[in-house]
């Protein structure tokens, strides 16, 4: 009796099951019951399908898709991914094997109507009643559990696809398709963002197009919550999001990006090279209008190939008081806001500026050091002197006292923006802020030097990094100005301001590119200009976020950063080559870690992109705690702690599909597919080889 009472309320706890299952899918089978249910980790469980149901049923066809199992017991619902599909012919079931010596060529499609049998590994488990959150798959599995294909409800929740804020990475996918038509989007939380996030991929699978997809449905909530993105672009890939497009006809872009359009204005800040600024002053008079000029030359070297209407008259160029230069470019319905970035070593702490030379030994660190604490002791000043000045001091010293003021005529004519009869005279003019004649900065620091009595390769190390910044041609730029009172001063042209930046950002709707593109068009050599330029933004971009966050302007609302770095590898190389190259690689990734560090907690977001991780620092890896895998080859993923079977699915993802791997979602990484761009995309580097 009592043995009939137990099988009675089995039989109604599965007759339960069926009912719930019915609320939140479609059946399409059960837990087989002729092999035992073990839960536990890398364990599989199997799912008998019945052919009629097999064929009509896309969810049970496919590596990937998700299944669900309803628990008789707890009516709880059990998340599945299927790892494997298993058919086979009634004459494999019946064990016959090939006659030897005959050939039948005639189709038996009845051979097909045969069980198939489905393993799928548990991914999460969840509750579909109220609010309650998924957790990972624990409960025990019964035989004959129902199996539906569930509903997007289903899978979201037991998921955790978030819908708080974030931008939306595309549709729910598996590595050959996109389920459920692409209904379910795929959002970051900005949480996450702060976590930091890797994205890897080869040449061609997307990730500019994934990038310029979540930048754009990102800005399009115009969401208090939405933060300023900053894109390190390296390719200008990132200015054409004020470039007109049509939309993509696409399920993705219908799906889950309807509401998305891309920004009608951009801020670009770039490096603006001494040789194009001296080239240009010679055609306008005035620091407007010099700007106005170099304006000009990017929209026609940079932004007239892209926008189809031409420019609404010049640019205008406009600064208020204590602010940064921006020149406005209106077309005809976008806006580009051009920032000329330099750097000003004077006003920066004696850490700051070695940061700008890495690689610098810790010798030549401590002479910088020294010296510029000597210059601002005599003279009793928060300022230091400008590089120029250091230069030409080091320089003198190495080759005597007596070429001291030839050697310092020559660095300010070859260096200073001016028209040709001040620069026989610059050498006397005053330096503002620092109040005195160029020759006389030179002299303070020469006397230093003699206290100092460096060994001589610390000297010649020190005066080729100097070199080296100098060359760069954006650091301690100096412009001649007229002054009615002190008459002829040098001045040196400020770096601009974050708050100013993000205040017109804020104001515009706009993301920030830093194009290191145009100035390497312009005349920047190497790789190090523009690493210097991203090290520096950087830098001071999280001294404006720690201001921020010690007047506790954070507690009221201030917005957060994503900070996008495309090409990562070229500017977090891996520790290679000499010891003075890898002595640098030490200490960007100190640079880094602490960007990395204290952003998290000021709320800055680092996106780093690369299409060769191997080649990319270890600290980066370290510090990603989500990471985007595109198209991309086994041998590229070894070091990032991805699943194995991600991995194994990662040489053959089609175009803009990528596993994104993070403790955000359940069951530790999903599959996404964005749309085409959302935005214009031209690749710029092609067109440049295809014109050459």
């Amino acid at each position: 009796m009592e043995r009939r009472e137990e099988v009675e309320n089995v039989g109604r706890m599965l007759e339960e099951a069926m009912k719930r299952a019915a609320q939140h899918g479609k059946l399409v089978g059960r837990v087989s019951r002729y092999s035992a249910v073990i839960v536990g980790k890398g364990e599989e469980v199997e799912i008998l399908v019945e052919p009629e149901v097999y064929f009509s049923s896309p969810a049970v066809q496919r590596v990937g898709e998700y299944l669900a199992v309803v628990d008789p017991k707890t009516k709880r619902l059990v998340l599945l991914r299927i790892t494997a599909i298993e058919r086979a012919d009634q004459l494999a079931l019946l064990n016959i094997s090939i006659p030897p010596s005959s050939f039948d060529s005639s189709l038996q499609p009845a051979g097909l109507l045969t069980t198939t049998k489905i393993r799928a590994q548990m991914v999460a488990e969840v509750g579909m009643e109220g609010n309650e959150e998924p957790v990972p798959a624990t409960l025990s599995i019964e035989p004959q559990s129902p199996v539906i294909d569930p509903s997007p409800e289903v899978i979201r929740k037991a998921l955790a696809l978030s819908s708080e804020p974030g931008p939306i990475m595309g549709s729910l996918a598996t590595p050959s398709g996109l389920l459920k038509e692409g209904k379910i989007e795929v959002r970051l939380p900005y949480r996450a963002l702060l976590q930091h996030v890797l994205l890897v991929g080869t040449t061609g699978s997307g990730k500019t197009t994934f990038l310029k997809n979540m930048v754009v449905s990102a800005m399009s909530e115009k969401s208090p919550a939405t933060p300023l993105f900053v894109i390190v672009d390296m390719n200008q890939d990132f200015i054409q999001l004020v470039v007109e497009s049509a939309r993509p006809q696409d399920p993705v872009a219908q799906a889950v990006y309807q509401k998305a359009s891309p920004p009608k204005n951009v801020v670009v800040l770039s490096p603006v090279p001494a040789s194009l600024l001296l080239s240009e002053l010679e055609k306008d008079k005035g620091e407007m209008a010099l700007f106005s000029r170099i304006a000009s030359v990017y929209y026609e070297d940079s932004l007239k190939p892209l926008l189809k209407a031409p420019l609404a008259g010049k640019p205008i160029c406009f600064k208020r008081e204590g602010e940064s230069i921006m020149c406005e470019m209106k077309a005809k319905a976008s806006a580009v806001y051009f920032v000329p970035f330099f750097i000003s070593t004077a006003a920066l702490t004696d850490d700051k500026v070695a940061s700008l030379m890495p690689g610098l030994t810790e010798w030549g660190r401590e002479l910088l050091e020294k010296l510029r604490r000597e210059f601002r002791r005599s003279l009793r000043t928060s300022y230091g002197p400008p590089l120029q000045a250091l230069l030409a001091a080091l320089r003198a010293y190495e080759v005597g006292e007596e070429r001291l003021e030839g050697i310092a005529a020559d660095l300010v004519s070859r260096r200073l923006i001016a028209k040709t009869e001040r620069v026989r005279t610059a050498v006397s003019d005053i330096v503002l802020p620092i109040g005195l004649p160029f020759f006389e900065i030179v002299e303070k620091c020469y006397n230093a030097l003699e206290e100092a009595e460096p060994h001589k390769e610390t000297l010649r190390a020190l005066s080729r990094r100097l070199t080296a910044l100098l060359d760069s041609e954006f650091v301690d730029v100096m412009m001649a100005r007229e002054d009615s009172v002190k008459g002829g001063t040098i001045s040196l042209l400020p770096e601009p301001r974050w708050e100013d930046i993000a205040r017109g950002a804020e104001e515009l709707g706009a993301p920030v590119v830093l194009d290191l593109r145009w100035p390497v068009v312009k005349g920047m050599e190497g790789a190090e200009e523009p690493r210097l330029a991203a090290y520096r933004a950087l830098q001071s971009l999280l001294e404006w976020k720690h201001s921020q966050w010690a007047s506790r302007q954070a507690e009221r609302g201030a917005r957060g950063v994503v900070v996008i770095i495309d090409e990562a590898h070229q500017f977090f190389p891996q520790e290679r080559g000499a010891r003075e190259e890898q002595e640098a690689s030490r200490q960007v990734a100190s640079m880094i870690s602490k960007v990395a560090r204290l952003g998290r907690a000021r709320g800055i977001g680092l996106i780093f992109s690369t299409h060769s991780p191997k080649d990319l620092h270890d600290i980066i890896l370290q510090l990603a705690n989500t990471k985007v895998v595109l198209r991309a080859e086994p041998h590229h993923l070894e070091r990032m702690n991805v699943p194995p079977e991600v991995v194994q699915s990662a040489p053959y993802l089609p175009d803009r599909t990528a596993a994104v791997v993070s403790h955000v979602f359940r069951g530790g990484y999903v599959y996404v597919k964005t749309s085409p761009p959302l935005a214009a995309h031209f690749d710029l580097s092609y067109q440049m080889f295809r014109s050459s």
